[in-house]
């Protein structure tokens, strides 16, 4: 048989779903109006715990201060929405029994309350089908711990002992700026060649060959043995160098793309809020923080 828990330990608690996930904190409490036991909670969940849902504690489980209830976080985000003042009618818990698709789910755990022994004692048939009310029991909100809350009964309204110690209070929240970096394309660096014609001048060396008159006399000796001839001309082959220009590639310069990381400092500037106190109604109280403010 499992132990009996005081019912201030769920308002203490901290909800997950069925799969583990994180949900968030306890806002009300409902209790059956016949037997004292915890029918339903109004829990936290979403960013900074702005959405709440009311969820059915049919197979939850109380570990510490942790309470794992029997729904998949977005069957729960889903939950329709009910207004309600201390209390749940019939018709509310029929909708909320409704979109949970709730059939054979049992509760396991049970909660010392201030009722008699006598009145106490769940049955399968309570577990199965609700009361004709649900009572609330108790809130998380910002009191003295020592003050219990009243449970009041759904149908005739009436005003019973205290169920469990709560305290009224609120929890304020600051947002900070989280900066980081992401590294994305800016661009694209490409490298290609081209050609750029220009006019290079080189010096070359040449000869050439020019025609020389050589006047040699002839001696006497020479006269003698000479024998006439009839040429009237003489012809010479004249030479020079030609200049032959042929061109050809060379490697002169190897040239490669890379990159390199320049660092640099940037300034960012976001709004951000935070919570705050508003001390209306609370003659002489001086906040401790606004100096630090």
């Amino acid at each position: 048989m499992t132990d009996k828990r005081n019912i201030q330990d769920l308002l203490n608690a901290t909800a997950f779903d069925a799969k583990g996930e994180k949900l968030g904190k306890i806002n009300n409490l409902f209790v059956d109006d016949k037997t004292g036991q915890p029918t339903f909670i109004e829990v936290n969940h979403g960013l900074f715990g702005m959405g709440s849902s009311l969820v059915p504690l049919r197979g939850h489980r109380l570990n510490g201060d942790e309470l794992k209830l029997a729904f998949d976080k977005d069957l729960i985000k889903d939950a329709p929405e009910i207004d309600f003042e201390n209390q749940l009618t019939a018709a509310d818990q029929d909708k909320i029994y409704e979109h949970y698709r709730l059939a054979d789910v049992q509760d396991v755990e049970s909660y010392v309350t201030d009722r008699p022994a006598a009145e106490e004692h769940v049955t399968e048939d309570t577990n199965r089908h609700a009361a004709a009310g649900a009572g609330f029991a108790g809130a998380a909100g910002a009191k003295d711990e020592t003050e219990a809350k009243d449970v009041i009964d759904t149908d005739k309204r009436e005003v019973r002992e205290p169920v469990a110690g709560r305290t009224d209070d609120i929890i304020l929240e600051k947002e900070h700026l989280n900066v980081g970096t992401e590294r994305v394309a800016t661009g694209e660096a490409r490298l290609r060649k081209y050609q750029v014609e220009e006019t290079e001048t080189v010096e070359v060396p040449v000869t050439r060959e020019e025609v020389r008159i050589e006047r040699t006399p002839i001696s006497p000796e020479e006269a003698k043995n000479f024998v006439g001839s009839d040429a009237t001309e003489a012809t010479v082959t004249l030479h020079e160098d030609k200049i032959n220009v042929t061109k050809e590639s060379v490697p002169v310069e190897r040239v490669s793309l890379g990159t390199e990381q320049v660092q640099e400092t940037r300034t960012v500037s976001e709004t951000v809020k935070h919570d705050e106190i508003d001390t209306k109604g609370i003659d002489g109280y001086v906040d401790p923080e606004a100096d630090r403010k």
